[in-house]
């Protein structure tokens, strides 16, 4: 282990990190591209933070889809959902509104690459009964 950082000064307050605790960040990109398989781009409508852990887990356990489908994070509250069959897609999307934690999901087929500040998730369908 070696420590990275400061120097030997009395009486410092400097902390060394261990080689072990160095953090690299990278930036990604803004980019957002679809899968070559059916996606849909989907968000919470919540102001509030969750963990994007828990939505998949909620979304797997709810969704009755014939094959599995992969949720990746792609900005903040911000997924891309992706189907190994179109009939899987239409299925949730058919099943709308859907809801996690009382919050709205927004959904839109994504089928091109798109800038993630241009994503504008903003309606969703209602079934009401009369």
């Amino acid at each position: 282990m070696e420590a990275s950082g400061g120097d030997d000064r009395e009486g410092g307050d400097e902390i060394g990190l261990l080689a072990e605790e160095l953090v690299q960040l990278s930036v990604k990109g803004s980019l957002v591209v679809p899968s070559s398989k059916p996606t849909l781009i989907c968000t919470v409508w919540t102001g509030k933070l969750y963990n994007p852990d828990s939505f998949r887990a909620h979304m797997k356990s709810l969704w009755k889809t014939r094959k599995k489908f992969e949720i990746r994070l792609v900005g903040q509250n911000l997924f891309l959902i992706i189907f190994e069959m179109e009939e899987d897609l239409e299925l949730i999307l058919e099943g709308r509104p859907w809801l996690f934690r009382k919050n709205l999901i927004l959904f839109d087929r994504l089928c091109q690459a798109v800038e993630r500040d241009q994503i504008k998730l903003t309606s969703s369908p209602f079934w009401i009964k009369i």
